[in-house]
């Protein structure tokens, strides 16, 4: 019961809380992610250390999802991110004292089950490496006097074909100095390697140049897949900012008024970095491309906005 309690309360915050009023009567299973498509949910059971994902056909039909953590939310903090394909999950833990983290990308193998790509912390590892000898980080970046790891990989958006992760790279070893800016990374789903492009490369220049001044959470994933026409992208896009400006909406609505007008304020500044974001997208975009490229950029960072938004509550509007 305590242990469901929390939940309520750390889901509450999220938004979810009319979500779990309706499941207070089953305290078995909770909720606390459903993937794009809305084939699975990752849920919380009582009485298990791990995680599970659960059908939203067949609740019966579930699988745990190893190396996660299932314990006191008021403690850690955990985030999903699903590809649009719902082929990969790339999930994140933070706990609450002093940064001990844990990330981890799972593959898809039938069912409900997913499994860590290869081996379990084989991401981590790799993703470390791979900052150490191309993103000019040192061992020390990641590991602290203690042996604890302090990889942090911010997400920041699949690819709409599912083809690219995007994630930013941080060292945050020594908290008392000033972390460096990040280092963006793709991880390849077709290749299954990490990479750099063109495009990722004069990005890491130029938040180099302008830290720490460059707008770091409106970056998009390239896809592989030629684009769509652009009525399409414009639909989507649409779409997507019209969901954006509701969530804002309905959560100003029951906010103070100070607080709404912040909310807003931020909102519009979100707003103008997207907007800003897009010229360093565009830099090497060939000719006649540009109003595709533009508008896929624009939707896959909002869409990136609203996975975030999703599981992180009124605290990141």
């Amino acid at each position: 019961m305590k242990l469901f309690s929390s939940i309520i309360l750390w889901l509450g915050l999220t938004g979810f809380a009319a979500l779990f009023t309706s499941l207070a009567a089953d305290e078995e299973n909770a909720a606390i992610y459903e993937s794009p498509k809305g084939s699975y949910r990752i849920q919380l059971v009582e009485g298990k250390d791990e995680l599970f994902i659960v059908s939203t056909k067949n609740p019966a039909e579930r699988a745990a999802l190893p190396n996660s953590t299932a314990d006191d939310p008021t403690e850690y903090q955990v985030r999903f991110y699903s590809s649009p394909d719902e082929q990969w999950i790339f999930y994140t833990e933070s706990w609450r004292h002093h940064g001990v983290r844990v990330q981890e990308l799972y593959n898809h193998e039938g069912s409900v089950k997913f499994a860590p790509f290869r081996a379990r912390q084989w991401f981590a590892q790799t993703v470390q490496s791979y900052a150490i000898k191309n993103g000019g980080f040192k061992k020390a970046d990641f590991l602290s006097q203690r042996g604890e790891n302090h990889l942090r990989t911010e997400f920041r958006g699949w690819s709409f074909d599912s083809s690219r992760l995007l994630l930013g790279i941080y060292g945050d070893a020594d908290y008392r100095e000033d972390k460096r800016e990040p280092f963006y990374i793709y991880f390849n789903t077709r290749t299954k390697t990490l990479e750099q492009t063109p495009y990722l490369r004069e990005l890491n220049k130029t938040v180099a140049k302008l830290a720490p001044n460059y707008p770091l959470d409106v970056v998009c994933a390239e896809p592989t897949n030629p684009l769509p026409p652009e009525t399409k992208l414009k639909a989507r896009f649409d779409a997507l900012d019209e969901k954006l400006n509701k969530i804002y909406a309905t959560r100003t609505a029951a906010m103070s008024k100070d607080e709404a007008d912040q909310a807003r304020a931020n909102q519009q500044e979100w707003v103008k970095t997207r907007d800003e974001g897009v010229k360093t997208y565009l830099r090497l975009t060939p000719n006649g491309e540009e109003e595709r490229r533009r508008l896929q950029f624009l939707a896959d960072v909002t869409a990136a906005r609203l996975e975030d938004l999703s599981q992180s509550g009124n605290e990141d509007l």
